[in-house]
């Protein structure tokens, strides 16, 4: 479009900047062809009603100079064109007048007859062919220059197709030579797309390849597109069917070029590739094809355009997809890319000529039609190289196809060989089995007899019946005993009047007949005339002269029934006994919590007042050691109580850990500090070169240090230290408590962590027993492990490690006192 453009820019720089006035054609005796191009001059009559009357007079100030060819595109209005010829003295009188293109629908020429008037002569390819000057597929005109004056000659030119005009003149001779070389180079490029076309109805015809249609679709259109541009529709196809031959113009080249679209998209795969590309390519050729009805409709005019500009448009961007399908790998891609930029240029410049835009050579026609005929061929050549691709690919697959059912057949052929020996040593077998049967049926025989001397020898019931009937065949003596019938009277009876529930029954037959095997099942039997026995039933299905039947082995079960039921009354008692028991203990619970309530006033009183007592009497020493020991005597039942209450909690059933990332470094300075104003005279050290986080219950893992300190602090003498050392690495924290005191011999050891157990050397301290007791809980309820180093006099050492811990940045506790 950008190129097209160019050209109309400078068509309108030429026109506007043309000659005022167009010299005269000069005729010599050495001119055999002459082009009019740039000696004319045009008026364009926009509705059609002008005479060459009217032209030579009022309407003849109205031309204008024309350089080069008319080129005025799709135009309903009529054109008059004219220019003077002028021949010398010794050149011939006699010139012929060719005009082209073919398809223009209505060509007029008149040309001065020296007389006053004017010779009128009529061609175009809606006039009969029978009716022109010279039987000639182009439109030729026979003109006689009397003498060596300057001659006119006017044309008027109407068409429904555009509006594109090229005359020459031609010597007779020059016509001769001319028209039989153009004939010859269109007569090859007619023969090629032909032969083309026929080639491909063959290759379609013998393997159905749609895409062959499609290229059909495409040729034949453009085969009958050239035949009417050249005129060989009206000179041999329909020379007394004008308007068939005019039309053919039209509907041709709206389907080739609607068929080309259609051909494009399916040999680039849009489909498949290009999906919303596709439906595009499709709309737009289908279009182009529906398009051809314009033309019978009298709107082709109108129509044309937006159709040849499709031409354009068309030719890049299937030139863009070409290139990126071939890139992909495509290999018949690259026939159709080199076939479309064959006639590229050719195509351009005549769609260019076809709008309007510029007038170019009408020799391009013919170089579009060898580019076509080209283009086809390349097409042709990349179908057939493909038809043979699929061919060889076919061929394969058949070979493969032949080998795999030459392989099967051959497979077949050694399993009928295999069974043939299979049957005959089939055959040999049931020989040998029918023989084994008869000695099997023998023994089989005997040992029914034997099994009967079994039955009637087993200690416990047993009973042979009928399946699924339940016919009593066979009973022993044990079994007479149980159900309180005799054996004549029982055989033959109905096996359901011993059950005492039918539905078990039916139970029972329905699991043997699936696994044909019951074992140990509980169930109740009639002992006659009307007593139920709990027996435990054990079933297997046989076959008993020569019948399929059950055996059933009867075990009383009704004295274990009867203890089983003393025993589920006796579950019950003891379980009402623990709902009791453990009633009582919620009540104990809360009995604890409202009596430590109750004792925890006072003893803040007691507090309290022995504080106040401790200011008010400082100056009497007597005074102040009683005070300090109603303060400790307050502190050992404050402890006493919490212990207690420790245990309580740490007993319930619904206790729950109350998760916190904790310092421990820090929680055992603090615990340390409350410690030290009743240790005594005992120091209090603890060592923590570094933070020492754990995700702890701070309630009771506080509870469990302050405890093991209380410990420490109680077995050490009285100017002793007790040593807190606290580590931390990457996944755990160790908290180790050292004390001076007497040691714990190795025999107790085991037991310091039992609930109210106490040392022997531990008498003349106070204490429940509880302290590491609840220390080794709450440690067991943290995932933590606790271990104990001591040797008697050598004092004792706990060691404690809690998951999780995290070592950090130095802490600003590093030793304290």
């Amino acid at each position: 479009m950008r190129f097209a453009a160019v050209l109309a820019i400078i068509l309108w720089a030429g026109l506007a900047s043309g000659p005022a006035a167009v010299a005269a054609t000069p005729l010599s005796p050495e001119t055999t062809e002459q082009s009019l191009a740039g000696h004319w001059s045009v008026l364009r009559d926009p509705s059609g009603q002008l005479e060459i009357k009217d032209v030579i007079g009022a309407a003849a100030g109205g031309f204008s100079p024309l350089e080069g060819d008319l080129a005025a595109g799709y135009d309903r209005a009529s054109w008059w064109m004219r220019a003077e010829i002028r021949r010398s003295a010794d050149t011939p009188a006699d010139w012929l007048l060719e005009v082209e293109p073919a398809y223009l629908d209505f060509v007029t020429l008149y040309i001065e007859d020296g007389k006053g008037g004017f010779h009128v002569a009529m061609a175009g390819d809606r006039v009969p062919f029978t009716a022109r000057e010279v039987a000639y597929r182009t439109l030729v005109f026979r003109l006689h220059l009397a003498d060596d004056l300057p001659h006119r000659v006017y044309l008027k030119v109407k068409s429904t197709s555009t509006i594109t005009v090229s005359a020459r003149l031609l010597s007779p001779a020059g016509f001769a030579l001319g028209a039989a070389r153009r004939d010859l180079a269109q007569g090859f490029a007619h023969g090629v797309l032909i032969i083309i076309i026929l080639f491909a109805v063959v290759q379609y015809s013998a393997g159905r390849d749609r895409l062959y249609l499609s290229f059909l679709a495409c040729a034949v259109p453009l085969e009958c597109m050239h035949l009417a541009r050249g005129g060989f529709a009206s000179q041999y196809l329909f020379p007394q069917l004008p308007l068939v031959a005019d039309h053919l113009l039209g509907v041709s080249l709206c389907l080739s070029i609607g068929g080309a679209v259609i051909f494009a998209a399916r040999v680039l795969d849009l489909e498949v590739y290009f999906p919303r590309l596709e439906r595009i390519y499709m709309m737009i050729g289908r279009s182009c094809q529906w398009a051809a009805l314009s033309v019978p409709a009298g709107i082709y005019w109108l129509v044309a355009p937006m159709v040849v500009s499709t031409v354009i448009a068309f030719f890049a961007v299937t030139s863009i997809l070409a290139v990126r399908r071939v890139m992909d790998g495509d290999v018949f891609t690259r026939w159709y890319l080199f076939a479309v930029q064959i006639p590229v240029m050719a195509n351009v410049a005549i769609v260019s000529r076809t709008l309007g835009f510029a007038p170019m050579p009408m020799e391009l026609d013919l170089f579009a039609h060898l580019g076509a005929g080209v283009h086809l061929l390349l097409i042709g050549s990349g179908l057939v190289w493909r038809g043979a691709a699929i061919e060889a690919s076919r061929q394969r697959a058949r070979q493969a196809q032949l080998e795999s059912a030459q392989q099967i057949e051959r497979a077949l052929e050694e399993r009928v060989r295999q069974r043939t020996q299979e049957l005959a040593q089939s055959n040999a077998a049931l020989a040998t089995e029918i023989a084994e049967r008869r000695a099997a049926e023998d023994r089989v025989r005997e040992r029914e007899g034997q099994l009967r001397a079994i039955l009637d020898a087993a200690p416990f019931p047993m009973v042979v019946a009928s399946f699924p009937e339940g016919r009593v065949m066979f009973l022993n003596e044990p079994a007479c005993e149980l159900l309180n019938v005799s054996q004549d009277r029982a055989i033959g009876q109905q096996a359901s009047d011993f059950y005492s529930d039918a539905d078990e029954r039916r139970t029972l037959i329905d699991q043997l007949g699936l696994s044909g095997a019951v074992l140990g099942v509980e169930m109740r039997v009639r002992r006659m005339p009307g007593v139920e026995r709990w027996v435990l039933l054990s079933a297997v299905r046989f076959v008993y002269n020569g019948q399929d039947s059950t055996l059933v082995c009867l075990n009383d079960i009704t004295t274990r029934k009867d203890l089983e039921n003393m025993l589920r009354l006796s579950g019950r008692r003891a379980e009402a006994a623990l709902e009791a028991e453990r009633q009582a203990m919620r009540e104990q619970r809360n009995f604890l919590a409202m009596v430590s309530h109750e004792f925890r006033v006072p003893l803040a009183i007691i507090e309290a007042a022995s504080q106040l007592l401790g200011i008010y009497l400082r100056a009497n020493d007597d005074a102040r050691d009683e005070v300090s020991k109603i303060r400790r005597a307050v502190r050992r039942m404050s402890e006493l109580i919490d212990v207690c209450l420790a245990d309580d909690r740490l007993d319930s059933s619904a206790m729950r850990l109350q998760l916190d990332r904790v310092d421990v470094a820090r929680m055992l300075s603090d615990i340390c500090d409350d410690k030290r104003p009743f240790a005594g005279y005992r120091d209090l050290i603890i060592q923590a070169p570094q933070r020492a986080m754990a995700m702890v219950d701070p309630t009771l893992l506080r509870i469990a240090f302050s405890n093991l300190i209380d410990n420490a602090l109680k077995f050490s003498p009285a100017d002793s230290p007790v040593t807190i050392l606290v580590t931390a690495d990457s996944d755990a924290v160790r908290v180790r408590v050292c004390d001076q005191g007497p040691g714990i011999a190795l025999d107790e050891q085991p037991r310091i962590f039992e609930k109210f157990y106490r040392s022997t050397k531990s008498d003349r301290v106070r204490g429940a027993g509880l302290g590491l007791y609840i220390v080794k809980r709450i440690m067991d309820l943290h995932g933590a492990a606790i271990s104990v180093d001591s040797q008697g006099g050598a004092g004792t050492i706990f060691d404690v490690w809690l998951p999780d811990g995290v070592g950090e940045q130095p802490n600003e506790l590093i030793l304290t006192r």
